[in-house]
């Protein structure tokens, strides 16, 4: 990773394994509930521009939500899904290149999305509760937020989608984390 780890090219037997496991790991996370299952959704993840994403130095909140916003929908319109699934989708390949394989520069790590899905808002539900002995004030505003991301095929703008990761950034801040590190919380 540019800014403390190392530069791996995708044409090195390290680079070839990260990018086929990042294929094959976002291509899993569309099981249930997606019409695009399986190997169909390697032609659109090949599609994700990583390169611009992984040359960005330093990163900012606006250049990556320019990059993000940008894929996702070009996701969402080649594979003919929910911008929510396009965007887990995008949120996949990033999670195995930046935060997992340590690829591009080290500023993107405050930057990068969680996979949402169900699992996900469902343990934040059961972490920021309504009632009982963990109730706390703010957490009315995480679950009205965070809520808007199930299911997500009823994703269906990225302004929605935003509204979600508001939600998952006020749950960062409350734990002391990145906002991808909120995906600590997923269970299966």
């Amino acid at each position: 990773m540019n800014g403390g780890g190392s530069v791996v090219a995708a044409s090195e037997p390290r680079g070839i394994i990260i990018v086929k496991f990042a294929r094959w790991t976002a291509a899993s996370a569309a099981r249930q509930g997606c019409d695009v299952r399986g190997a169909k959704w390697y032609e659109h993840l090949d599609r994700v521009d990583l390169a611009s994403l992984l040359a960005l130095a330093p990163v900012t909140q606006p250049s990556f939500l320019e990059w993000h916003q940008g894929e996702v929908q070009k996701v969402a319109s080649s594979a003919g899904v929910p911008i929510g699934w396009a965007a887990k989708m995008v949120n996949m390949l990033v999670k195995v290149h930046v935060y997992l394989a340590r690829r591009g520069d080290a500023s993107l790590l405050a930057f990068i999305h969680p996979p949402i899905d169900s699992g996900l808002v469902a343990a934040v539900r059961r972490d920021f509760p309504l009632k009982g002995p963990k109730q706390h004030y703010g957490n009315r505003e995480i679950r009205d937020l965070s809520d808007l991301g199930v299911p997500i095929s009823g994703v269906t703008s990225y302004a929605q989608y935003l509204k979600v990761i508001d939600g998952l950034m006020l749950v960062s801040k409350r734990l002391g984390c990145t906002l991808f590190e909120v995906e600590h919380l997923w269970d299966e």
